[in-house]
């Protein structure tokens, strides 16, 4: 009995061996990996995967890419098949279908529970076909106005502008005391935009039904003269050294320092940067503000439901890992402390009740701001415009030095719009 007992366990491990019996095989080490441009994460998301990690066992390879260089890069990545788990674009609901194709490259994420917490105005611009493909956690402040030196007005008798003419007087003021007025940098390729599409809502005051226009192929940019205007007076501010003599070089890597020191006295950015000031200049003796940009006597309220999101590759390779982590990242624990330990932020745009921290300055503009006035951005209400964002800023900076003229930058969008509509088959391109 006992060598029949020997010759059966003999027979069970040989099988084992030969693959004759399945055993449980044990989870080697999985790492997702999350390509993302630089800017759009802090230190404290690489401490919530870390966080991640240290729940699940689950690593995540994070790889920031300079601004400049990740649209690019994310679309050879697409074409080749080689994209990462997760990757972060800056969509809307245009945007989504012409950068990603989400039904060829996305995970389709519709019926995950955290769908829920993002505010519902969000959602279309993660969605294609009435199916959810995105995870985008983004805040609500005004975002990209003028954030200025109330301290420095005060002493040179400025007030906030409310028109070109007087904006520009009081950076003619400023640069005689010997502060640059304005902390501009293109080096990275997206930020000069912000001047020229934050006030959509103008372009559409001044000429109503413009969007609709522009989307359905009715109108071109070049035919816009406000939008040809924005970008003489863009040009203007520029050659009277309003940006100072870097702005070409500058990265935006020094917006803290130089408003802090009083070097500049002011930048397009967002209310948050006075607890960057505060953290890294307890002393900084400067009061803080907002101001609408005034381009074009613009007083529009930059409305954006849209921001940087998260997808989910759909060849990838470690597609249930990955569900984990946006489910760790939406719990209301996580949630709170990314607000929490944010830098720049001051809220958090969920439906989860969480503790925000609203500035007095934002909640100041956005009550004085009447609420018709809250108009989309050009680049959440206009196709085919933020998907060539960085090639936008490019020309605006070839405009800055001589070598484009602003009605060319007009007719390069045009251009580009019309090609990637046609790409697509949008029928008014037809």
């Amino acid at each position: 009995m006992q060598r029949y007992l020997i010759i059966f366990l003999v027979v069970i491990l040989f099988s084992g061996l030969t693959g004759g019996i399945v055993y449980p095989q044990v989870k080697k080490d999985i790492t997702i990996t999350e390509m993302v441009s630089q800017g759009w994460m802090r230190d404290v998301d690489l401490e919530l995967a870390k966080r991640f990690t240290a729940e699940t066992g689950i690593k995540v390879d994070i790889q920031i890419v300079p601004a400049a260089q990740h649209h690019d890069l994310l679309k050879a990545k697409l074409n080749t098949g080689e994209a990462p788990d997760i990757f972060w674009i800056q969509t809307n609901p245009f945007a989504i279908r012409t950068e990603i194709d989400p039904e060829r490259n996305c995970v389709d994420l519709t019926n995950e529970k955290w769908v829920k917490v993002m505010n519902p105005l969000r959602i279309p611009s993660v969605s294609y076909n009435n199916r959810v493909y995105g995870l985008m956690l983004w805040h609500n402040s005004p975002e990209f106005v003028f954030f200025y030196n109330k301290t420095l007005f005060k002493r040179l008798g400025l007030l906030a502008p409310t028109t070109y003419r007087t904006f520009m007087n009081a950076c003619e003021k400023i640069l005689k005391s010997g502060v640059t007025p304005i902390y501009e940098f293109t080096s990275q390729g997206w930020h000069q935009v912000l001047a020229f599409a934050q006030i959509g809502g103008r372009y559409e005051e001044l000429h109503p039904g413009l969007y609709e226009r522009l989307n359905n192929n009715q109108i071109k940019f070049a035919e816009v003269p406000a939008m040809l205007q924005a970008l003489k007076q863009m040009k203007e501010i520029a050659d009277r050294g309003y940006y100072g003599k870097d702005f070409l070089a500058n990265d935006g890597t020094k917006t803290v320092e130089l408003l802090a020191t009083g070097k500049v006295a002011m930048t397009l950015a967002n209310p948050g940067t006075v607890k960057e000031i505060k953290k890294a200049y307890p002393d900084c003796p400067y009061e803080w503000g907002l101001f609408l940009i005034p381009i074009v006597d613009n007083q529009t309220y930059p409305f954006n439901p849209n921001g940087p999101a998260r997808f989910v590759y759909k060849m990838g390779k470690n597609i249930d890992a990955v569900k984990k982590y946006f489910e760790f990242l939406t719990r209301k624990e996580n949630l709170q402390y990314r607000l929490d330990n944010h830098p720049e932020w001051t809220n958090l745009d969920v439906t989860t009740k969480i503790q925000q921290h609203w500035l007095p300055m934002e909640r100041e503009l956005m009550a004085r701001i009447p609420k018709n006035k809250y108009k989309l951005v050009l680049q959440s209400g206009v196709k085919y415009f933020n998907e060539q964002w960085m090639e936008v800023g490019k020309d605006i900076e070839a405009m800055y030095i001589g070598v484009l003229t602003p009605e060319q930058v007009l007719k390069n969008i045009d251009e580009r719009r019309t090609k990637m509509a046609k790409a697509i088959g949008d029928p008014a391109w037809k």
